[in-house]
This record gives C-alpha cells, sequence and structure tokens, in this order.
C-alpha cells in the first residue's frame, strides 16, 4: 500500500470522474419531490461527491443500503444527518436502484493529497463548503486538513479532479504506520488489501481525508450507532486526533482503482 500522494495536476485530471449521466435512474438525476432530493444534489450524478456529503461512486450495495436504512432509523447520526428525512422517503426499490446504480461505476481519484506547512487562506460558508478566498494569501496549516474544490463552478460536471486536500508534512507516513496496526488493529483486517473494501465493508483508499476524519470522529464518539459502529468505536478509541489527522490523510492518498 504505497501512498500516492503528490499527483501532479495534469495526472489528476486525467483521473477525473466521467460524468456519468447515462443510465442514472430517475431518483438520482430529479429525486421525487418533498424531502427526498436528487441523489445527485449532494452526491453528484457521478456520485464522487464532496468532503461535505460523501462519495457513492463504487461504494458497495450491501453497504449503501445499510448505511441509508441506519439513517432512516436514526443510528447513524452527525453534524451532517439530513439524509434521515431522505432515507425515510424512500421505497426499497428506489434503495436498490440507487445502490445497483453507483455500486456499478469504477472508483477514480477524486482529491488530490498535498503535504504543506503552509497552505492558501480559505473560509468555511454556511453550507460547511470550504473555498478558497481571493488572492494568493497564505497560513500557517497547523494541525488541520484543508480541503476544498479547486474550481468550484466543474465540481457537478466532474470536467476534472476537483479537490486539493492539504495536510501537515508527515501526516502520510504516520497515517500509514497508525493504518497498518501501529496504535489499534490494521485497517486491513477489514477494509481489505489496499483500503479497496471486502464484501460489504467499505473502501476507503482514496476517499475524501476530511470525510474520514469526521466519520473517525462520529464513531468514537458514538455518534454513529450499530453493530458495525460498536466495532469502529472500540478501534478508534485508542486513536487521539493526531492519529486522525494522520490515518485520515493517508488513507485519502491511496490510490481507489
Amino acid at each position: 500500500m504505497t501512498p500516492d500522494a503528490n499527483v501532479p495536476a495534469a495526472a489528476a485530471a486525467n483521473a477525473a470522474a466521467p460524468p456519468a449521466i447515462a443510465g442514472a435512474p430517475a431518483i438520482v438525476v430529479r429525486g421525487k419531490g418533498g424531502p427526498a432530493t436528487a441523489c445527485s444534489t449532494c452526491h453528484y450524478a457521478s456520485g464522487m461527491g464532496s468532503p461535505q456529503t460523501a462519495s457513492l461512486r463504487a461504494l458497495n450495495a450491501d453497504y449503501f443500503t445499510r448505511q441509508v436504512k441506519d439513517f432512516a432509523s436514526g443510528m447513524r447520526g452527525g453534524p451532517l444527518s439530513s439524509g434521515g428525512a431522505i432515507a425515510k422517503a424512500l421505497t426499497d426499490a428506489e434503495i436498490a436502484d440507487i445502490a445497483k446504480y453507483y455500486s456499478g461505476l469504477a472508483p477514480v481519484r477524486w482529491t488530490r493529497i498535498v503535504e504543506a506547512a503552509n497552505v492558501p487562506k480559505t473560509a468555511v460558508g454556511s453550507d460547511h463548503q470550504r473555498t478558497k478566498l481571493p488572492g494568493n494569501q497564505m497560513e500557517p496549516i497547523g494541525k488541520r486538513i484543508i480541503e476544498f474544490a479547486d474550481n468550484p463552478a466543474t465540481v457537478q460536471q466532474a470536467s476534472a479532479a476537483a479537490f486539493t486536500a492539504y495536510v501537515p508534512p508527515g501526516s502520510l507516513a504516520a497515517g500509514k504506520m497508525v493504518a497498518e496496526g501501529s496504535k489499534t488493529e490494521e485497517c486491513a483486517s477489514c477494509h481489505g488489501d489496499g483500503l479497496k473494501g471486502s464484501e460489504d465493508i467499505p473502501r476507503l483508499a482514496g476517499r475524501s481525508p476530511v470525510y474520514i476524519a469526521r466519520q473517525l470522529y462520529s464513531f468514537k464518539n458514538g455518534v454513529r450507532k450499530g453493530d458495525y459502529a460498536d466495532v469502529m468505536k472500540s478501534i478508534v478509541d485508542g486513536l487521539n486526533d493526531d492519529d486522525i489527522l494522520a490515518v485520515a490523510s493517508y488513507v485519502g492518498s491511496l490510490n481507489p482503482s
């Protein structure tokens, strides 16, 4: 599992997600009114999503279905758990259609990981989206992951590998050690070789590091509940803030395909 940390911009562009509109179910591209908005509104028809909303592309169908059920029951909470209202409005057939569509799309790299001591100045809006401020102002990264769309106008069209995630220097090496079991169970024991997923256990490789970190905190704080969540809580309880930042950065740097 060798991290591909600093993907050149040209290579990142070549790995971009295609539009992926053809064959998408109506519920994905149009929704059905009420709380059941189109999946593509937040996760995009390409399924790549954003750090705030999660990538559904190539997500195991059984895992996806279980998460929708957990949102509907309230078992899966968190700061962005509006998915509960949407999940409750979906029929089993619609959930199956969505799961089949997104699980059938090939995984691609959507975020470029860059280790840097100083990063562009950004701001987080009311929609929880982080954006780069105008100009070329820089600031120390500190103990943060700074992830934002390089060109927000192109994200929905999936015309380029959309996000860059800046992480503190040394994060990838430190995260590799955590992922390989230096402080808790080895991630690959459940998430498979290369952390590309195993049966109904999701892929971690290449996912947004901000999204991964948020989920780890949700497990650690008991916001995500259920049998699998209890297993994750027992694992994440042994990690501190630095460990979570590092391992989220590392798994985000791995090739997802």
